[in-house]
């Protein structure tokens, strides 16, 4: 779960059910071969970042934090692991909430692997119900 792939169904269904959510590469594992860069140059998050004087990780992280999302983001940059545990002693404001709710939703792992003529999933929609 992110600020590119924020899942409402999934979180309300976990929510009805007392179930915690951890998202895992919250900022897009940026730089990793695996990774994306659809969160750390996202315009949007840019736009509020610059004008709160924060990063954007702060506010990537901000937003989960607000959407009761537990959050496992890795560092080995010292300043970056202080930076990711600035996001407490603020808020975003509604207006910031509803600019990121807009942020245009994207998969990053479509689960190819999992889809075969011959398995139980023939092709990626059906994997993922059509969520894509």
């Amino acid at each position: 779960m992110s600020v590119t792939w924020s899942q409402p169904k999934l979180r309300e269904l976990c929510k009805k059910h007392g179930i915690y959510i951890t998202a895992w590469g919250p900022l897009g594992t940026y730089g990793e071969i695996w990774g994306s860069n659809l969160i750390m140059e996202n315009p949007t998050l840019e736009y509020i970042a610059s004008i709160r004087g924060k990063t954007v990780a702060q506010v990537a992280l901000r937003w989960l934090y607000e959407q009761k999302v537990t959050m496992i983001a890795k560092s080995f940059n010292k300043e970056r692991m202080k930076e990711n545990l600035q996001i407490f002693d603020w808020k975003l404001t509604k207006e910031e909430a509803k600019l990121i709710a807009k942020i245009p939703q994207q998969r990053r792992y479509q689960g190819n692997e999992f889809v075969s003529p011959s398995g139980p999933y023939k092709t990626v929609d059906e994997l993922w119900d059509g969520e894509i």
